[in-house]
């Protein structure tokens, strides 16, 4: 990448990493004076007071460095309001746990901000059927809010374990980075590359690493709306405008593991009747804990599957697969998720045969 991007925002990301880290050292020591603390519970698997504040440091860094690279932060002001408006709630609801419908609500109206203050619109969805591309035409503003608040809610279900969600985000930030690079969008690709450092900074305290076994900080509520939100706009700035870096289909696939997570618990719920925000143990790294698994063991299995289905979907895309099939095939990967989650039994023996578990019972939540 050095023949693209400044010997300055080079050295930007590779100061990422240790600002991230760094910053979110300092908030560690505000986090108890500002109420961000996650006490452990019935349905958490960490046992100690843990700082909600992961979210905050990478921002932080986001926002840092890229002002010290002479860039406007996100190219967008719309985009940093959006941020800025999902942090506020992230941080209120971290303190103060908020409902669902205060969070909900403050997620539409960043996803709204986002959609009335830029062009950055989901289109169209491709050619899903195999006659011709969906235009969305006004729909295209619904549409957009949607998968904005979407990939938002994803991230922040699938955050429970240590290292979990930020690295099944690394996952996509790299691929699009990666895509965008090629792509000759340099802007997009430093600021992707950008975001990848700070989570990894992250990562460094939230993993559980030798002689470390636990989180020393959770990215919170706020730090899963936040990358959602960065991961939704960049998804849809390169694979749902008119001038695509990728077809709509692929970006579904860059982004399938925390899809299919929601997807299929949000389902599952549903046909237990009850509601699809009701907090359970019925996630993948639930049932993977469940069956014996620890969790760094749990974190790299989902975080290889992230990275996975994305490279899978850009193979597909070059190697000229429809658009139509791709669809199909994400269907009957949602199908086998939905059957994996629902039949925890029959996943146990047949993945244990691929991955021998090596973990104890104090790797598993409380029930």
């Amino acid at each position: 990448m050095t023949d693209k991007f400044s010997e300055l925002q080079i050295l930007v990301l590779v100061l990422a990493p240790f600002c991230s880290a760094g910053v979110a050292r300092l908030l560690m020591i505000q986090a108890p004076k500002w109420g961000l603390i996650d006490h452990p519970g019935h349905r958490k698997v960490h046992r100690e007071p843990t700082p909600l504040v992961g979210g905050l440091a990478m921002l932080v860094t986001l926002l840092g460095l890229q002002i010290v690279a002479g860039r406007v932060p996100f190219e967008s002001w719309s985009l940093i309001t959006a941020v800025l408006i999902v942090t506020g709630i992230g941080v209120a609801d971290d303190a103060h746990e908020l409902s669902h419908r205060a969070k909900f609500v403050a997620q539409v109206i960043g996803a709204g901000v986002i959609v009335s203050g830029t062009s950055v619109w989901v289109l169209g969805l491709g050619d899903l059927f195999g006659l011709g591309d969906i235009a969305l035409g006004k729909w295209a503003i619904l549409v957009t809010v949607i998968s904005i608040v979407g990939v938002m809610n994803a991230i922040n279900m699938i955050d429970g374990l240590d290292g979990l969600a930020g690295s099944i985000c690394m996952g996509p930030v790299v691929v699009l980075a990666w895509l965008a690079f090629g792509a000759g969008h340099a802007g997009e690709a430093f600021e992707l590359s950008l975001l990848a450092g700070a989570i990894l900074g992250f990562l460094a305290l939230n993993l559980r690493l030798p002689g470390r076994p636990r989180a020393l900080l959770f990215m919170g509520d706020t730090g899963g709306m936040i990358l959602g939100m960065l991961m939704a706009w960049y998804s849809i700035k390169l694979g749902g405008s008119s001038s695509s870096t990728i077809q709509p289909m692929t970006a579904v696939w860059v982004l399938a593991m925390p899809l299919l997570d929601m997807g299929g618990v949000m389902l599952l719920r549903i046909s237990q009747r009850k509601s699809p925000f009701h907090a359970d143990q019925q996630h993948m790294h639930h049932v993977l804990l469940h069956a014996g698994y620890s969790v760094n063991q749990v974190v790299a299995i989902m975080g290889v599957f992230s990275i996975g289905f994305g490279v899978l979907g850009v193979i597909g895309e070059r190697s000229g697969v429809p658009q139509s099939a791709m669809f199909v095939a994400f269907l009957f990967l949602w199908a086998g998720y939905v059957w994996a989650l629902k039949s925890p039994a029959t996943l146990h023996s047949i993945i244990h045969r691929l991955v021998c578990p090596a973990a104890d019972s104090t790797h598993l939540p409380k029930t």
